[in-house]
């Protein structure tokens, strides 16, 4: 989704948080707008190619130019931690 898509989410009160998502291929990080059914909606550009941000602060201005939402880190050794 492009972030125009993500804002008219948003306001129809659709999406419930942002989700920053270390991408190892990349060493980047991309931003997932979760709604409440759990369904992803990452963010893309208009060829539908998920968008890669060089730190987490990008990422994190990305989700502030969508809108106000809880934003989520995925932490890096989420395996290690169960």
């Amino acid at each position: 989704m492009v972030l125009s898509e993500c804002r008219q989410l948003l306001v129809a009160q659709v999406i419930v948080e942002a989700r920053l998502v270390h991408d190892f291929l990349s060493a980047g990080w991309s931003v997932h707008f979760i709604d409440e059914n759990g369904n992803d909606y990452p963010i893309t550009d208009t060829y539908g190619i998920p968008c890669c941000y060089d730190s987490l602060k990008q990422a994190e201005d990305v989700v502030h130019q969508v809108g106000v939402c809880p934003i989520m880190i995925d932490s890096l050794f989420r395996f290690a931690e169960r």
